[in-house]
């Protein structure tokens, strides 16, 4: 096999000693990319190995702009997927490291090299997260200098699961903010007849507040599965779309994404239903109802008995995202829905 690139830090604390003895501290940020080691599992060794070589070189043109050109670059064991970055010495030699500075390098890694990493790993992985954690070594006469750079890994490793774990917190109050206050917008997208060129409906589409880091559809319904919020974001955005139709023309009809659960919520059927359809001025026969055809392939039987009470109001139901999946146009077919939406590849 070819030699690596970066070799594991065993060979190289002759290096790391004496930093450490000359300087009484050594920074660390790890940045674990131990991750990738699923592509091996699934799609076998020629394509781990291109993903590895690919992170080699990102990392190697790194070197003086996501990272000092001075830092001591290792693996935490041969064929690791642990980069270790041992900082180089602050530009004033008589300036002392502070944890602040191990924070700024840190931050400066998670926005340069890291989003170029996390694209390395494509198409074998998508939505990959690496993580980078920062640690300290602090000079101790009595261990060996092995320990001390251990306990620095081992403290950054712990750093980097915490931090994870309060961005992961953040977002969670983020979207319980969204849902407390009722902060969706409803952009509508034309559905345009091709022959006569003009709008037959308008498709509502749910946005997060703006700089909420969960502006798109997408950041929002994954942030909702991630911490179980599905069915309650899935809420507010069709009632938002609802209430704020009053905007959209009354000879056009409404397309509003539905969870197959939300066909369940007892506000949206029953007189509760025709009350709410009142306030916001909208008339059954104008809403259809859309539902992605991996969703109805999941409730096939439940959707289809759920379905008849809704068309019975005069509604209509369209499938989206033909195509995409698994195709289960039998399924489809005998649903019977008004429209179809076909996945554009």
């Amino acid at each position: 096999s070819m030699p690596e690139p970066i070799a594991p830090y065993h060979e190289q604390l002759p290096d790391l000693d004496r930093e450490l003895t000359e300087r009484g501290n050594l920074g660390v940020l790890v940045l674990d990319a131990s991750l990738l080691v699923e592509i091996e599992d699934e799609y076998g060794l020629k394509a781990y190995e291109e993903v590895r070589q690919r992170v080699f070189k990102i990392i190697e043109d790194g070197r003086g702009t996501d990272y000092r050109a001075g830092d001591i670059l290792c693996l935490d064991r041969p064929r690791g997927l642990r980069f270790l970055f041992f900082l180089d010495r602050k530009r004033r030699r008589n300036v002392a490291l502070s944890v602040a500075d191990l924070r700024a390098a840190r931050t400066r890694l998670m926005s340069s090299l890291v989003p170029k990493l996390e694209r390395a790993a494509f198409p074998y992985r998508k939505n990959l997260k690496l993580e980078v954690g920062h640690g300290l070594a602090l000079y101790n006469p009595l261990l060996h200098p092995g320990r001390m750079v251990e306990r620095a890994i081992e403290g950054a490793l712990h750093q980097a699961s915490h931090q994870r774990r309060s961005e992961e917190l953040l977002v969670l109050e983020r979207l319980q903010d969204v849902l407390l206050r009722d902060r969706v917008v409803t952009a509508y997208q034309s559905i345009v007849r091709m022959k006569e060129g003009t709008i037959m409906g308008l498709e509502a589409l749910a946005r997060g507040p703006r700089g909420s880091g969960l502006e798109t559809a997408e950041k929002l319904f994954r942030a909702a599965e991630d911490h179980g919020y599905l069915v309650e974001v899935d809420r507010l955005c069709r009632r938002r779309a609802l209430l704020s139709s009053g905007r959209v023309p009354s000879s056009a009809k409404i397309f509003v994404n539905t969870l197959p659960a939300t066909m369940r919520d007892p506000q949206f059927r029953g007189r509760a239903l025709i009350d709410f359809l009142d306030r916001a001025h909208v008339a059954p026969h104008r809403i259809v109802i859309e539902i992605t055809e991996k969703e109805i392939i999941k409730e096939y039987e439940m959707f289809r008995e759920e379905m008849a009470y809704f068309t019975d109001l005069g509604m209509s139901f369209a499938v989206d995202d033909v195509g995409s999946g698994y195709s289960g146009l039998e399924s489809i077919a005998k649903l019977k829905p008004s429209f179809l939406k076909i996945d554009m590849s």
